[in-house]
Parts: C-alpha cells; sequence; structure tokens
C-alpha cells in the first residue's frame, strides 16, 4: 500500500512540475516573436490555384462575343492571373471581322483581361479574317484600350504590302497600325 502511495504521489509531483514548468515557460515566450523555418513556410509571390488542361475564357459585350482566349493547359494563380501554354485569342469586331493571335506561352490578367504571349520555339502570329498575317516574338494586350503592341521586330504580310519594323502599337477598334522604328514597306497592286 505504502508503494502505491509513493508511485501515486511521484507521479502526481512529476505532473505537477511539467505544469509548472509549462506555466513558466508559457509566461516568459508569450511575448516573444519566434521566427518560422523557411520549411514551413510558404515560398513569397504568385501560387498554383489550380491547373487544367483545356482552359477558355470568354468575354462578351452587348450580347456578343467580343474575345475569347483558349489555351490547352493552364496554371490559375492566386493573383488572378493565368500562365498558359499553346494559346489561342480571338478578337471580334462589330462589323463581323476577327483577328486570332496564336502563340506558344502567354499569360492573362483574369481580372482586366490583360495579355501577353510571347515566342516558344514558334514565332507568335496572329492572323486577320481579312487576309493579314503577322509574325512577331511576343505581344501584349491592353483590354482596356484595345490595343496590341510589341516591342520586338515584326513582319506583315497581306494580299497588298509586306511590312517590316520594330516596335508596333495597334488598335483593334480604329484599324490603325503605329510601327515605333525600321520601317519598310512594300505595296502590291
Amino acid at each position: 500500500m505504502i508503494r502505491a502511495f509513493l508511485r501515486f504521489f511521484f507521479v502526481l509531483f512529476i505532473l505537477a512540475a511539467l505544469g509548472a514548468i509549462l506555466y513558466f515557460s508559457y509566461l516568459r515566450l508569450r511575448d516573444v516573436d519566434i521566427a518560422m523555418p523557411a520549411l514551413f513556410t510558404p515560398a513569397a509571390g504568385k501560387r498554383v490555384v489550380i491547373s487544367m488542361e483545356g482552359f477558355r475564357l470568354v468575354e462578351t459585350e452587348q450580347d456578343r462575343v467580343a474575345w475569347s482566349v483558349q489555351a490547352r493547359q493552364a496554371d490559375l494563380l492566386d493573383n488572378k492571373e493565368a500562365q498558359l501554354q499553346e494559346v489561342e485569342a480571338v478578337f471580334n469586331n462589330p462589323d463581323g471581322r476577327t483577328a486570332a493571335l496564336i502563340g506558344e506561352v502567354g499569360t492573362i490578367d483574369t481580372a482586366s483581361g490583360n495579355a501577353s504571349i510571347r515566342r516558344g520555339a514558334r514565332e507568335v502570329r496572329i492572323v486577320t479574317s481579312d487576309g493579314y498575317l503577322m509574325t512577331t516574338d511576343s505581344l501584349s494586350w491592353n483590354a482596356r484600350d484595345r490595343e496590341v503592341r510589341t516591342n520586338d521586330p515584326f513582319k506583315v504580310l497581306g494580299r497588298e504590302i509586306y511590312m517590316e519594323g520594330k516596335g508596333m502599337t495597334a488598335d483593334v477598334d480604329l484599324g490603325e497600325l503605329a510601327v515605333d522604328n525600321n520601317v519598310k514597306a512594300i505595296l502590291q497592286e
């Protein structure tokens, strides 16, 4: 009986000592800022929320499709950006004309509609329904201003014109093209 009482008293003493150590450790450390080891913290920057095969984003204006983007592969990030592989964006003008922008790698801000596309193994291409082909290394799309822009060298080929230069801005609605540098053009009849 005494042995059981001593064992009980010893266990009770150990538990009380552990409780006291934990309580005083808590009091001492409660206001201390402890940094989490890098192994346990998420990496800074953009994180993939979802990855998918087959991606399509469509914007409509007045019950018509203004533009759409399709990609074979997409990674949607926590900052509302989508990173795309094998991309095709189609812009539809109210007059029925279309322009398809085709490239291998791109990004799109799903909130604003702004996008960029860049060269992979093949050039970035724009093909229009009225017979024009443009090639370059990268393009960016500003959805608010409805402008396509490149700072890279480009070439445009159509039934009546061949043009090349470096740096270009095109207004989709007005059908205007402004070249920054080194423009060369050949007009055909």
